[in-house]
Parts: C-alpha cells; structure tokens; sequence
C-alpha cells in the first residue's frame, strides 16, 4: 500500500509537468523567435526611415502623383517589407502562427515617430522667408516670383518695387499663400505682368538693367532681373531684295539673262554696330510693312501687313500670292524671308516674279521697311530702313543683251 502510495504521488507529480511541456510546445516562444534588437533597428531604418525621409526630399519631382498618393504608398510598401524581412508573422485566424509583439510593437513605434516627423519639423524648423526663383511665362508676358519658407504656411503681404536705371517703374503690394511644395521646400507665388512695369529695353547697357526688390517677412531682398528677357522695343530694322537671274528664253526672250523675281527679306530688332544686322528679340511684339517703290514714291510692290507675336509672324497669303502666310523671326535670328509665289532654285528661296509687280521698268527701287509698336513696348515711333537697287539692261542685240540687279548706296 505503501508502493501503492508512492506511485500514486509520482504520477501525480508526473502529470502537471507533462501538460506545462504540452502547453510549452504549442506557444511560440517569442524570446527566441524574434530578431534581435540590432537586427530590428537596421532593418527598419533601412526599410522604413530611408525611403519616408528620401520621400520628404525628393517628393515634389513626381508632378503626376499627388504628394499625398505617393506618402500612402512609400508607406504600406515600406512597411510591408520591413514586416517581411523581420518575420513578423500572421494571426492565428489567417492560418499563421501568431504575431511577434516584440516585431509589431518596433514598426508601429517607428511609424508613428517618422508619421510624425514633418509636424515637428515645421515647429522647430519653420524658416525666414527668402526670395526663390523669378521665372518668365513662355511667351514673356508674365514674370512669377516665388516667395519660399519651409514650414511655412498662411497669407502674406509682400510689397514689390522694380526700377530701371535708377527709377522707380512699379510699387504694388500683392499678398500670397505659402501653399505649394517642390524639392526645394514650401513657397508661395505672386504674378506680375511684364506690361505693368516694361519701361525701355535692359540691353546692351548694364545701367539699364531692371531691378526688383522684395519686401516680406520684414526681409527686404533685392535681385537684377534677366535683360534678355526685358528688351523687347525694336531699335534697328534692314531690308533687301535679292534678284533670281534666269537665262531661259521663256523667260528672257531675246535677252541672254533677265531678272525673274525678287526674293524680299526684312530685319528687325535690336540695333548692332554699323555694318552689323540687328539681333533678335524672341520676345517682342510688333507690326512689319516692307514695301517696293520703283523711281521714288511709285508702288512696284506693297507686301501684306506683318504681324509678329514674340518669334511668331504671320500675314494674309492670298492663296499663296505671297507664300504660306507664315515665318520665325527672332529666334535664330532677326531676318525673316518673306514668300512669294514661285520658288527661284538659283538663290534657295520664294520670290515674287517680275510680272507680278506693279511698275518693272529699268530704273532705281527703293526698299522700305517700318516697324511699329504699340505701348508699352515704344512710343508708337516708326523704326525705318531703306535699301536701293539698280535694275538696268546692259549690252546690245547685236553682241546680246542682258538685265542686272545691283545694290546702289545712293537714294533714288
């Protein structure tokens, strides 16, 4: 009875430890199946704290997803990876053995300091404001400031001056929002047309320079604006007339070479040194005419009017009378062809033939160009140039006879 007893109380003993072991074996143990700490903190600043500050830097050069769009989606991938790479773990009702508190407990601590890293960035670093970027519209018509202040947010009142060779041309107070974002940080914008302060051309001298200054923020910050983009009023125009000589007999008859056509060209835009062609100015607006006068004031040719918008010129082509009705001028440079109806292989480019001028008899032409433009750009001024031409029949029938079209430095 005694051994009875015995075994009676080591099987007692025996049992519980068998169910502590059962139980033991079907409860993960954390201690060991979790990573260890360094391995938690490296991958989690590799995973998750890398790509959100990468985010924060570099964010604004994606135009075409919505900053906010981007966020959600830096972070669910990064998490997603970090919770792979630390073995985190399903929940029993998914079919997964358990989740790792020590793993979950580390990324939800980590998310919710990086989540909350740009608040407190923008108590702690809120900056000054300062000036950013002055950037033209693509036509020219518009010049945009950008006002920038990390962490900055709310309405402004900044008071903009802009002066030209020392004169004041535009005092106005405009208020902003500091409500957008690129790379570079938050900004808000304020928009001014060229027109309200365009006075005269920035170029060539430097003392013509325009001059904006900006006060906000109790800052005042001064910067020269591009003289490029500020020279617009025409100062110097040319024109010429290039003869295309044919010596075809449907042409020319009884002559061995005749003229067949001219080729116009007219020039404007910045004026150059004597002997040089003026330069271009991609972004003035203005009115060409370019008239052929034969012997003084007598029309030969009256070429349509031509508009010109920045590098743009067009004009009424009359069904192709007087070419494709359009032309570039100012961009490559300040010439620009003007088209006629037939196309002359002997000189590269569209003339007007003779037999559709007006007056074509042998004598003196006079060239004429003027360029006109409205306010603000001048004052209404005309910008003339004259170029003269001999058209003469040298020879005779009976050693044969030609027709020439020379340059003439004297007026007619």
């Amino acid at each position: 009875m005694s051994d009875g007893g015995l075994l009676k109380k080591a099987m007692d003993v025996q049992q519980p430890a068998d169910e502590i072991v059962a139980v033991a074996a079907s409860t993960p143990n954390e201690s060991n199946d979790s990573p260890s700490f360094g391995n938690i903190l490296g991958t989690i600043a590799l995973g998750m704290v890398l790509p959100f500050f990468f985010l924060m830097w570099f964010g604004g050069v994606i135009p075409v997803i919505p900053s906010s769009l981007l966020s959600l989606i830096v972070i669910l991938v990064s998490v997603s990876f970090v919770w792979w790479r630390l073995e985190g773990g399903l929940p029993s009702m998914a079919g997964g053995a358990g989740i790792d508190r020590t793993v979950a407990g580390s990324i939800f601590m980590a998310l919710i300091l990086l989540l909350g890293t740009p608040a407190l960035l923008s108590i702690v670093l809120t900056g000054d404001m300062t000036l950013g970027e002055i950037e033209f519209e693509e036509d020219g018509s518009e010049m945009t400031i950008k006002i920038r202040q990390n962490g900055g947010s709310g309405s402004h009142d900044a008071t903009i001056s802009i002066s030209q060779s020392g004169s004041e041309v535009l005092n106005v107070v405009q208020s902003f929002k500091i409500n957008k974002e690129d790379s570079r940080g938050d900004y808000g914008e304020i928009t001014i047309n060229v027109e309200d302060f365009y006075s005269s051309n920035a170029l060539p001298l430097d003392a013509n320079r325009y001059v904006i200054s900006v006060l906000v923020g109790g800052n005042t910050f001064t910067e020269n604006l591009d003289s490029n983009l500020l020279t617009r009023t025409i100062t110097g125009a040319e024109s010429s007339a290039t003869a295309s000589l044919s010596e075809n007999a449907d042409d020319c008859g009884d002559k061995e070479r005749c003229v067949k056509g001219v080729a116009l060209t007219g020039s404007a835009g910045l004026a150059g040194a004597v002997g040089y062609p003026p330069a271009g100015l991609p972004y003035a607006d203005y009115s060409m005419q370019v008239t052929m006068y034969y012997e003084g004031d007598n029309v030969a040719v009256s070429y349509p009017t031509i508009t010109v918008d920045s590098t743009s010129a067009t004009w009424d082509a009359n069904g192709g009378e007087w070419g494709s009705g359009t032309g570039i001028i100012g961009d490559a440079g300040s010439s620009l062809p003007l088209g006629g109806s037939e196309y002359a292989s002997d000189i590269q480019a569209e003339i007007i033939p003779i037999s559709a001028w007006e007056e074509n008899d042998y004598g003196c032409y006079t060239v004429k160009i003027e360029i006109t433009q409205l306010s603000p750009w001048s004052d209404s001024t005309p910008v003339m140039f004259e170029s003269f031409y001999l058209y003469e029949k040298t020879g005779d029938q009976a050693n044969g006879e030609s027709e020439t079209w020379t340059e003439s430095t004297v007026a007619c």
